[in-house]
């Protein structure tokens, strides 16, 4: 499993970096639709959040019990789809509460999402077991393992 500063550094350097090149590259009243460096921050913001979302009960683990278990909410997988559409939802309402947009709330949103789902591919990378589709498969599985092997 990469350290926390891993998911954000691989976040900001091969996602973030890579979508506003996009939208800064198109011709046409850029910094409107980017909407200023504010807007840049908290879509880095949401991104970097979502990228460390799935380790937050190690937090409260680490405090409660002294150990780093991570896996678990209750019964819900941290990493999974399920606990990432819970995130994107939160992140929605707060880019909408923020930015009083419904397309600047769904960038944030998806800045979020792609944060969180970069987490679960970068921790398949490193042999973790997923649980990508909690659900309705309720057993781990990587994305990853069957090409490697």
């Amino acid at each position: 499993m990469p350290y926390p500063i891993g998911h954000v550094l691989f976040f900001m350097f091969c996602v973030f970096l890579a979508g506003v090149l996009v939208a800064a590259l198109r011709p046409l009243n850029v910094r409107e639709r980017l909407g200023g460096a504010g807007y840049l921050v908290l879509l880095m913001m949401a991104g970097g959040l979502g990228s460390l979302f799935p380790d937050v009960p190690a937090l409260w683990n680490y405090f409660l019990h002294g150990n780093l278990k991570h896996v678990t909410v209750g019964p819900v997988p941290t990493h999974s789809l399920f606990f990432g559409m819970f995130f994107f939802l939160i992140a929605l309402m707060a880019g909408y509460i923020i930015c009083r947009e419904w397309t600047k709330a769904l960038s944030v949103g998806l800045f979020a999402a792609v944060g969180f789902i970069s987490h679960l591919m970068l921790d398949d990378l490193a042999g973790g077991s997923i649980y990508y589709l909690y659900p309705f498969y309720s057993e781990p599985f990587s994305v990853f393992y069957q090409f490697f092997v």
